[in-house]
């Protein structure tokens, strides 16, 4: 695979199911037949040389043993810090490559073609200086859908966090209105020529995003069946 030796996959898991009234952390949802978890790994595993799954201090055991036993490297939060940004953080240090894909534990649908694009324009400079890439999509940046280069971008998160900035969002707004770091934004038209449904950029937030996925499934596979 042409990009495999430059990318890590980084799983985010730390996100609560609060408002999906289920007494289980996220990445043990089901959609379909299978674990959130899994479909997330499933999906990205062949692009990456590794998968990290950066978890809170406090997760339960089953998201941890979950990523043990699919063969990721399991991480916690930077310490004293929490939330997002802290994970991230967490996970581009851990990486050995020079690009990380950084994505949340509760995206269903992920086009691994959508994440090559984003990698042919990470890496398109010819210096070999890499683009974290960004995709936004009806007016929101989707920074746990996003491709972060290692070097600066390890210090820079860092720095900002002990500053007290807590939202990734925010750090790469400010980013862009100071032309601080090389970011490039992958809009709704580019995407929309590889996922014209936009379904990678499904995250599952609520009831009413998780009965719309589930019967996504359902529909898919009706379809194979016929």
């Amino acid at each position: 695979m042409k990009y495999k030796n430059i990318l890590t996959g980084i799983i985010l898991a730390g996100g609560q199911s609060i408002r999906l009234g289920l007494n289980k952390p996220k990445p043990l949802i089901k959609v379909g037949n299978k674990l959130l978890l899994s479909r997330v790994s499933d999906a990205i595993k062949p692009l990456c040389s590794e998968i990290i799954l950066v978890v809170t201090p406090n997760q339960k055991k089953e998201v941890t043993d979950l990523g043990l036993a699919l063969g990721m490297n399991v991480i916690t939060d930077t310490k004293p810090f929490s939330g997002p940004m802290a994970g991230i953080h967490a996970g581009i240090s851990s990486t050995m490559t020079p690009l990380s894909f950084v994505v949340g534990a509760d995206y269903p649908f992920i086009s691994k073609k959508l994440i090559e694009k984003m990698l042919a324009i990470s890496t398109s400079n010819s210096s070999k200086s890499y683009s974290a890439v960004v995709p936004k999509y009806d007016g929101f940046l989707h920074p746990l859908h996003s491709i972060f280069p290692k070097i600066i971008w390890e210090e820079y998160i860092l720095e900002e966090l002990h500053k007290g900035e807590s939202s990734i969002t925010k750090l790469i707004s400010k980013s862009i209105e100071n032309n601080s770091h090389k970011i490039e934004i992958i809009n709704e038209e580019e995407i929309g020529l590889i996922d014209p449904m936009f379904m990678s950029l499904i995250d599952i937030d609520d009831k009413e995003s998780l009965n719309f996925s589930r019967r996504i499934v359902e529909k898919r596979w009706n379809l194979k069946k016929n």
